[in-house]
């Protein structure tokens, strides 16, 4: 396995990890529906190594804005419980990366999954999709719900 492919699986993983930590059941049958491929990627910013690494996102052209600023905020929850565990001292390991959102971020047309809500998928990707296609994707005619407690305010920020 790649490394590449690594991100994916993790990236899947701790959204998963705040689905559950939270108690977001109705978040449970999307994430039936994903498979770490479905992730948006990651490339490293630059040349120049720093510490910690930074990573543009690597954005997959079929998910919607929506899906894409759901998937962020489940990030930043994650980073969230890592940093302040409850019940434990510290999260052992690497911290989470620091996935960073560039204008000229590369697009990709990665593989899309099939069954999700009509708001999960970008507008202007389906549209350009053959009609055989686009039916293929069974889209469900309904918009999903993309509900996430607030994130906790940073300190010094009111």
């Amino acid at each position: 396995m790649c490394a590449g492919s690594l991100t994916f699986f993790q990236l899947r993983d701790n959204r998963i990890f705040v689905i559950l930590e939270f108690g977001l059941n109705e978040h449970r049958r999307l994430f039936s529906l994903l498979r770490p491929i479905h992730m948006s990627g990651d490339e490293t910013d630059g040349p120049e190594k720093t510490h910690p690494p930074t990573f543009r996102i690597v954005e997959a052209r079929w998910q919607s804005l929506a899906l894409k600023l759901f998937f962020r905020r489940l990030d930043a929850l994650y980073r969230e419980c890592w940093a302040k565990p409850v019940g434990e001292r510290a999260t052992c390991g690497n911290p989470p990366r620091i996935r960073v959102e560039r204008k000229d971020a590369r697009v990709e047309d990665s593989i899309a999954p099939i069954g999700l809500w009509r708001n999960c998928y970008d507008e202007e990707w389906l549209r350009s999709l053959r009609p055989h296609v686009r039916a293929s994707l069974n889209v469900i005619q309904d918009d999903y719900k993309f509900t996430l407690p607030a994130p906790k305010p940073s300190p010094g920020r009111q």
